[in-house]
C-alpha cells in the first residue's frame, strides 16, 4: 500500500512521443541482471524482507516516456503500476499494486477530484456547463470511509478493529505538500485497522487534500481530492509490512527532469490562461461597444422622431388654436348646441348640422340628410334624383 504522494500533490497543483506500455518498469539489483519474477519459488523460501536484495520500480508517464519517480522494494515483492489520466490529460495518476509472500497484497484506488463553490448561482451555472458530476461539498474522511471503505472490507470478510495513528506517514505527506508549494492546503489523514477470521490483518487509509482558490467577483472555489489505499497481509507480518512500506515511500526518488517538466507545463498553462482571459476581455469590450453604439443610434432615432412629433404638434396647435383661429371657440359652441360644423364641397362653404349621425349628405342649397346606414347613397334614391348630393365632412 504505497500512494504515489508526489503525483497526488502534482495533480492537485495542476488542477489550478515516445509511446510506452501501460505498466511501469521494475529493475532488480541482482549482479547478473536476473529478474526476480523468475525466482518466485526461491523467494518464498527466503526471509519475508530481503534487506540485502532490492529492486527498483519506476513510475513512468505514458505521454512523454519520462520517469516520474522510482522506489526500491524487497526483491521478492511483485510491483506493477499503471498511469491513468482521468483528472489531467498531461499529468498522470498512478495505480500501484504489490503482491508478495505471506498473502501480501496492497493497492490504491484512483484519485477522486471534486470542486465546491460558495455561490449557489455559480454552482448552478457550472453544473449546467458539464461539471455537475464534479461538484460536491467537501465531506470528512469518516463519511468517505462509510461510503467506500466499509462496504469493501465487510464484503471481503474483514471487521473493523480501530482507527490507527500513523504520525510518520502523515508527516511525510505534509512535508511533500510543503516542498511542492502546497503548504497552505488542508490535509486530512485517516488510517483504520481491520482483521478477518483467517489470521490476516489489513490497513485502509484515506488521504485527502483541499485548497481554496479565489475567483472573480469575490467568489471562492474549493478544490478537494483524495485517494484510498489498502494493505492486506498475514497478521504476524502486519507491523513489519507497514514499516517496510513506509521506508520504501520515504526513500522514493523524484526525477528532477519530471519536476522541471511540471514547472514548464504550469508556466505554459498560465500563459495560455492569460491569453484566453485577454481575448475574452477584448471580446467582451467589443460586445459592450456594439451595444453602446446600437443604444446611441436608437436614442438619436428617438430624438429625431420626438422632434418631428413636436413640430407637428406645434403646427397643429398654431393652426387650430393660434392667433386668428376661431376653431376652439367653434368647437366649444358646437358642444353646447349639440351641432357639428361641416364643409360642403359643392359650395365651398361651412354649414352647421345637428350632431349625432354617422354621416351627412348635402346639396348645393345647404339642405342635408343625416344618415347612419353606411350602404345608403342619396344620389341613387329615385325620390331625390333631381339634386346632386355630396358627402360632407368635418370642417376642421
Amino acid at each position: 500500500m504505497r500512494t504515489p504522494f508526489f503525483i497526488f500533490i502534482c495533480i492537485a497543483l495542476a488542477c489550478k512521443e515516445r509511446p510506452q506500455g501501460p505498466y511501469g518498469s521494475t529493475y532488480d539489483d541482482h549482479p547478473d541482471g536476473e529478474s526476480a519474477w523468475n525466482n518466485s519459488a526461491e523467494d518464498q523460501k527466503e526471509p519475508f524482507f530481503q534487506t540485502n536484495r532490492k529492486k527498483t520500480h519506476q513510475l513512468r508517464d505514458a505521454r512523454t516516456g519520462m520517469v516520474v519517480q522510482s522506489t526500491e522494494y524487497p526483491s521478492n515483492w511483485k510491483v506493477i503500476s499503471k498511469p491513468i489520466y482521468t483528472i489531467d490529460q498531461k499529468i498522470p495518476d498512478f495505480l500501484v499494486q504489490i503482491e508478495g509472500p505471506n498473502h501480501l497484497k496492497t493497492f490504491n484506488t484512483p484519485t477522486k477530484f471534486h470542486v465546491y463553490y460558495q455561490s449557489q448561482q455559480l454552482t448552478q451555472m457550472m453544473s449546467q456547463n458539464g461539471m455537475a458530476s464534479m461538484i460536491r461539498p467537501m465531506v470528512g474522511n469518516q463519511q468517505l470511509f462509510k461510503e467506500e471503505v466499509e462496504p469493501r472490507m465487510q464484503n471481503s470478510g474483514y471487521s473493523f478493529v480501530r482507527q490507527r495513528s500513523m504520525p510518520e506517514d502523515e508527516a511525510y505527506v505534509q512535508q511533500k505538500m510543503q516542498e511542492n508549494g502546497f503548504g497552505q492546503g488542508y490535509l486530512e489523514y485517516t488510517a483504520t485497522e481491520w482483521k478477518n477470521q483467517n489470521g490476516q490483518k489489513a490497513l485502509a487509509r484515506i488521504v485527502k487534500i483541499a485548497i481554496q482558490q479565489p475567483l472573480l467577483n469575490n467568489e471562492i472555489m474549493t478544490m478537494w481530492l483524495y485517494t484510498t489505499d489498502y494493505a492486506f497481509v498475514d497478521e504476524g507480518q502486519f507491523e513489519a509490512t507497514l514499516d517496510q512500506l513506509h521506508k520504501s515511500t520515504v526513500n522514493t526518488k523524484e526525477n528532477p527532469q519530471w519536476k522541471q517538466y511540471i514547472t514548464q507545463l504550469n508556466q505554459q498553462r498560465a500563459i495560455e490562461n492569460e491569453q484566453k482571459m485577454r481575448i475574452a476581455a477584448q471580446q467582451h469590450q467589443q460586445r459592450m461597444n456594439a451595444r453602446w453604439a446600437a443604444f446611441n443610434a436608437h436614442q438619436e432615432n428617438m430624438r429625431a422622431i420626438s422632434a418631428a412629433q413636436d413640430a407637428n404638434h406645434a403646427a397643429f396647435m398654431n393652426r387650430n388654436f393660434g392667433a386668428g383661429s376661431d376653431t376652439g371657440q367653434r368647437q366649444f359652441l358646437n358642444m353646447i348646441n349639440e351641432q357639428e360644423t361641416v364643409y360642403n364641397p359643392l359650395t365651398g362653404n361651412n354649414y352647421q348640422v345637428n350632431a349625432g349621425s354617422t354621416e351627412y349628405w348635402m346639396d348645393s342649397d345647404g339642405n342635408y340628410i343625416q344618415n347612419n346606414d353606411l350602404f345608403y347613397t342619396p344620389n341613387g334614391d329615385i325620390n331625390l334624383n333631381n339634386r346632386e348630393w355630396a358627402k360632407v365632412g368635418n370642417a376642421y
